[in-house]
């Protein structure tokens, strides 16, 4: 645990002076290039929100103009966001608290985005439910409109029901994958088959191995 410790604080060290100056490191994903997330909101460079944020602010920039929903606070504690947010525990300005399956007085939405976000639901609630974030996931999918996307990111290992669920199709959708490099900062593109037995670290709450799932409209 010092071992560990020790690492965790050196790598620390050496991204805060980045989260002043600005990213200069880019990972990769599907063949498009993303800057490192360096933020002192949970220390984004030593979790996998380093590269989640980047790819699915991306994802909502482009969708810019387009209906869509946020479920789970994340993308506002890094910069300003104009959609709307769900959250069913966390309070904010312009922030929604409702269960994540209780939305459906929506409406419809051409994007709806989780970043680590139903992972959690049912798992981290009392009494735990393990089926409750793909009926979660599911209900989101039947809230899309024709052509929407949902697009769900998660660190592997957290919730293994939700992780099984994922990688057995419960889900339908593409999936993309990063694994971390070592134990460093850094993370690179695998194939999915390479990422569902990362290990998760308990201890510091940061993921080695992360998926993007898109799921599509049920009406397409």
């Amino acid at each position: 645990m010092a071992a560990h410790l020790t690492r965790w604080t050196g790598q620390w060290l050496v991204g805060l002076p980045r989260c002043l100056r600005g990213p200069s490191e880019q990972f990769s994903l599907q063949g498009r290039s993303y800057p490192y997330l360096f933020h002192r909101y949970k220390h984004s460079w030593l979790t996998e929100r380093a590269v989640e944020v980047p790819v699915v602010q991306a994802i909502v920039e482009r969708a810019r103009g387009k209906r869509i929903l946020e479920v789970g606070n994340v993308l506002s504690h890094y910069r300003p966001q104009h959609h709307l947010v769900v959250d069913k525990y966390e309070r904010g300005p312009g922030v929604l608290n409702r269960d994540a399956l209780e939305l459906e007085d929506l409406g419809m939405f051409d994007l709806i985005v989780a970043i680590s976000t139903l992972e959690h639901v049912g798992h981290d609630e009392l009494p735990r439910d393990p089926g409750k974030a793909l009926r979660a996931a599911l209900a989101l999918q039947a809230m899309l409109a024709p052509g929407g996307e949902l697009v769900i990111t998660l660190g592997v290992g957290y919730n293994l029901a939700f992780d099984a669920a994922l990688r057995g199709g419960s889900i339908p959708g593409s999936t993309r994958a990063m694994r971390r490099v070592g134990q460093g900062r850094r993370w690179r593109e695998v194939a999915p088959a390479e990422v569902w037995s990362a290990p998760y670290d308990f201890l510091l709450y940061a993921a080695s191995g992360v998926v993007f799932v898109v799921v599509p409209s049920a009406a397409d």
